[in-house]
């Protein structure tokens, strides 16, 4: 009886020894970790080791593939585009726990037409400290590493982009896991993002959640429904910056919206067909938050929309029903920019009749 009490706790301490170190984060930093990659044929690899990137207790890996023909991988229903569009596919993927597989679904292009493979991808914690001290990779004979004090960023950070990224990334990805009634493409390095045919056919009752580097935009129910019953295949959002032509109107931003299928056909023009609530990175200085204001132009002019302004993200969020041109701005530069002419006015007034003055005098004396 006293050995079956042993082994029993034997085992319980060595299922929980087990847990807590699948459980467990490394501190804050970037490391440098083994990974491995099973399924499909077998043939293709992932560079080994990769980039492992932890922030506020959330994890990111860069994995490069041996191919340059993968186009996307989908990890918990979300969506990750390829980061290298001219060379090995490269993307940046959460990572949910080390030492235990991550299914993963890949689209590549290597064969006469697009499939998609699933496979699981493994990120080794061998070598880490989880208290965040330097230590060897034992499999790569890599170093990890902690940053420094006076580092200003990490490796990683310089490849993909800065911390504010990732957060955002990090952000989206816990959003769309939470909720699966949604198809959800991320992109944070192009102003475009685009969703398969595969992906849209399953749109009934879902929401649609499309990320670019410029903003977001949120799709609601409605709005899916009409764009995926009158898409012809794959669809692309694109948010371009257009604030050089409106450089006269003094904007700080101007984005032009717009959604097309492969026949370029543009969607989401007509209201009343569902909304969508759009995001929008406003990246300046703003010292009044309840002062930015968002304007919707067109061919009739413009019209000011009800927005808000999130310090937090650093994002003007407004709702529409179809997709045009929109304009932020600061309003309180509006104001200095009519009392600027204002005092121009007055002094050019000042100016012409103190000319006025000085002729009468002159007149007088001759």
């Amino acid at each position: 009886m006293k050995k079956i009490i042993a082994c029993l706790l034997s085992l319980i301490m060595i299922i929980g020894t087990t847990a807590a170190v699948y459980a467990a984060v490394p501190a804050d930093g970037s490391y440098s970790v083994s990974v491995s990659l099973e399924g499909g044929t077998g043939r293709v690899k992932l560079k080994s080791p990769c980039e492992l990137t932890v922030q506020g207790g959330k994890m990111t890996a860069r994995v490069v593939w041996g191919s340059s023909n993968y186009t996307w991988m989908k990890i918990g229903g979300v969506t990750y585009n390829n980061e290298n569009s001219g060379g090995n596919s490269t993307f940046t993927i959460p990572v949910s726990a080390l030492d235990s597989p991550i299914s993963v679904s890949a689209e590549t292009t290597a064969m006469s037409e697009p499939h998609v493979i699933d496979y699981t991808i493994t990120f080794s914690s061998a070598g880490i400290d989880m208290n965040g001290e330097d230590g060897r990779d034992n499999s790569s004979g890599s170093t990890t590493s902690k940053p420094q004090s006076g580092d200003k960023s990490s490796a990683l950070d310089k490849e993909s982009g800065d911390s504010s990224d990732k957060d955002r990334v990090s952000e989206e990805t816990d959003k769309e896991n939470e909720d699966s009634n949604s198809i959800s493409v991320i992109n944070t390095i192009s102003r475009a993002t685009s969703v398969s045919a595969e992906m849209l056919s399953d749109f009934k009752g879902k929401t649609m959640h499309l990320v670019t580097s410029a903003g977001s935009v949120d799709f609601d129910e409605e709005a899916l429904a009409y764009i995926a019953e009158n898409a012809s295949g794959s669809i692309t959002l694109t948010m371009s910056d257009v604030t050089e032509k409106y450089k006269d109107e003094k904007y700080d931003l101007a984005v032009e919206l717009s959604i097309k299928d492969e026949e370029e056909n543009q969607l989401f023009t007509a209201e009343g067909l569902g909304k969508a609530t759009v995001s929008l990175n406003y990246e300046k200085e703003v010292k009044n938050k309840n002062e930015v204001e968002v304007y919707r132009l067109t061919d009739g002019g413009k019209e000011k929309v009800e927005s808000s302004y999130s310090e937090k993200t650093g994002t003007v969020t407004f709702e529409t029903e179809s997709f045009a041109t929109y304009a932020v701005s600061e309003k309180a530069k509006t104001g200095t920019k009519v009392i600027a002419v204002t005092a121009a006015v007055l002094v050019a007034a000042a100016a012409v009749l103190c000319a006025a003055v000085i002729i009468k005098k002159k007149k007088k004396i001759s």
